[in-house]
């Protein structure tokens, strides 16, 4: 038998989430919407040692739809995506899937850009991005004057 867990009718994000799902029944196009971030771009960021690798989940696109942009100062991705042309032949009751883009810009400081590289597969894009060699003259030390 399975036992039941009592509600806690104070959560505050269980009633926020309920709020906003109760809001877009009625306004399916309201900035709420576009304040959950639905159309954002979520990464994930490692530091391998000699080189960043940032991976992306876009479900949905293809490489096409995709650009990849890499500086000394980071890597930009920006992306678009399109639902399918309005059908009149049907009466729907929920349509949520939504035309949009995305831009991230992550700040990868010492990126050797020249040395980038980029695979998509499966909805799932990495970059890998080496990490700039640091000038290995160690300079010249300076006396200084009292």
């Amino acid at each position: 038998m399975a036992s039941l867990i009592p509600r806690d009718p104070l959560n505050i994000s269980t009633f926020r989430r309920q709020m906003d799902d109760m809001f877009d029944q009625f306004f399916p196009f309201s900035s709420i919407t576009l304040l959950k971030n639905e159309t954002g771009l979520q990464v994930d960021v490692v530091d391998e040692g000699s080189a960043y690798l940032v991976r992306a989940n876009v479900p949905g696109l293809t490489a096409k739809d995709l650009d990849v942009r890499v500086s000394e100062e980071g890597v930009t991705l920006k992306g678009a995506f399109s639902e399918e042309k309005e059908d009149k032949k049907h009466n729907y009751l929920v349509r949520e899937r939504r035309s949009g883009s995305f831009m991230r810009t992550i700040p990868l400081p010492s990126s050797d850009p020249d040395k980038a590289n980029a695979k998509f597969k499966d909805g799932v894009l990495e970059v890998v991005v080496p990490k700039r060699e640091m000038d290995k003259r160690q300079g010249r030390q300076l006396l200084l004057e009292d």
